[in-house]
């Protein structure tokens, strides 16, 4: 018998194309160098470091204990998704229906089944950059093409004058983000009112990713109060991940037109089948009791703004960076490029990128940052202030060394 020839399996050209969360793979890296004993600190991935709020724990026991383990309906338990629409309604002034909600795995979910349920191939999908690392990726596995729309600091906001000169007749999606991950900007309600004044003769849809709303150190904006009359081509995205610690539980939600939810609860019926039974359990009981649980929610959003007041001042005080302070989310995006060409730290080592500077960190004072680049901004770099103040001091101390 002879020897089967050695075949490599062809991965497929879309496959080819995505490229891996930068800010996950930083993240898997520092844990395994944590894992060898190294002292990391991590202004890496963002999530909250607060424990979830314990009567949101003890209401995933009770679930588990009442069996409520098995298979939901596909777009999510009808209590989850009633409540979603009352507080979305309540935060937008517009009505909402519980058929108009899908409970996902997480918000990322969310937004990959609204590109799927929007785009095709030859569509564009617009994004004012910097941008959240998997919003061009989810486009580009739908089939669109990304058309960044670049915005500049302090403000870091997209201009009406910028989004009109940017639609064409195959835009299909504007992605916007407010809070902003990694800017930390926030839109007020006339500035979103004024986007949706050049959006409304134009026949785009918007995907607003309200996951940071709650972490806000200034009033938000909410796109449906601002711009009611584009309810129709509006998908709302949120979830329970950033307000209430829960990122690792896995629950978001997308709120839409009711005849395009039903083709996205059919998308999710292929993928996830639906969210995990005990977290939508736990969900129900935190948006339930949403009043009982604020009061958490505020602390926590309280010990953002003490450090992210540390952080600016930290990064600050280093020559060549320019951190301006944001209203919201728990990022700040400075930038760094003062610091390009300059012999830096102990050894004298010379970047000419963000991506070279976070690699140099990394190795240099053991600081785990992501590079603008993962942003589409190269030039910045992202750090994430949910640390605890110890780690953030010693982290700051850190870089005012690697450096100076």
């Amino acid at each position: 018998m002879g020897v089967a020839p050695n075949r490599r399996i062809r991965a497929s050209a879309r496959a080819q194309n995505i490229e891996a969360s930068a800010s996950m793979a930083l993240d898997a890296r520092a844990k395994a160098l944590k894992a060898a004993g190294q002292p990391i600190i991590s202004f890496g991935v963002g999530e909250p470091d607060f424990p979830t709020p314990a009567p949101i724990k003890q209401a995933a026991d009770r679930a588990m204990a009442d069996d409520a383990t098995h298979y939901t309906t596909v777009s999510g338990e009808p209590a989850l998704r009633k409540l979603v629409a009352e507080r979305t309604a309540e935060m937008t002034g517009v009505p909402f229906s519980w058929n108009q909600v899908i409970a996902t795995s997480g918000a990322k979910e969310a937004l990959y089944i609204a590109m799927q349920v929007l785009c095709e191939a030859g569509d564009e999908v617009l994004l004012p950059a910097p941008y959240w690392v998997s919003y061009a990726e989810q486009a580009k596995m739908a089939g669109a093409t990304v058309v960044p729309i670049e915005s500049s600091p302090p403000g870091w906001k997209l201009s009406p004058d910028d989004l009109r000169r940017h639609l064409t007749s195959r835009t299909r999606a504007l992605v916007l983000c407010t809070p902003n991950n990694p800017t930390g900007a926030v839109y007020s309600d006339a500035e979103l009112a004024a986007l949706a004044e050049v959006l409304a003769d134009h026949d785009v849809a918007a995907v607003v990713d309200e996951i940071y709303a709650r972490i806000s150190y200034v009033p938000v904006g909410r796109w449906l109060r601002a711009a009611p009359r584009l309810a129709d081509r509006t998908f709302i995205v949120d979830g329970v991940s950033k307000a209430y610690a829960m990122t690792g539980w896995r629950l978001g939600w997308l709120v839409g037109p009711p005849e395009v939810m039903e083709l996205a609860s059919a998308m999710q019926s292929h993928l996830t089948s639906h969210p995990s039974s005990i977290t939508q359990r736990a969900a129900t009981f935190a948006l339930e009791n949403h009043a009982a649980i604020e009061a958490t929610v505020d602390e926590m959003v309280g010990t953002f703004r003490e450090r992210r007041d540390a952080i600016v001042a930290g990064l600050s005080a280093i020559p060549g960076v320019d951190c301006p302070q944001p209203d919201g989310a728990f990022y700040v995006f400075p930038d760094v490029r003062g610091l390009f060409g300059r012999r830096l730290g102990p050894k004298g080592r010379v970047v000419s990128s963000s991506a070279e500077l976070s690699a140099y960190l990394l190795d240099e004072a053991l600081v785990v940052t992501v590079p603008g680049e993962a942003f589409g901004m190269p030039g910045f770099v992202r750090f994430s202030y949910a640390l605890s103040m110890d780690q953030l001091q010693e982290g700051v101390a850190r870089l005012q060394t690697a450096l100076r």
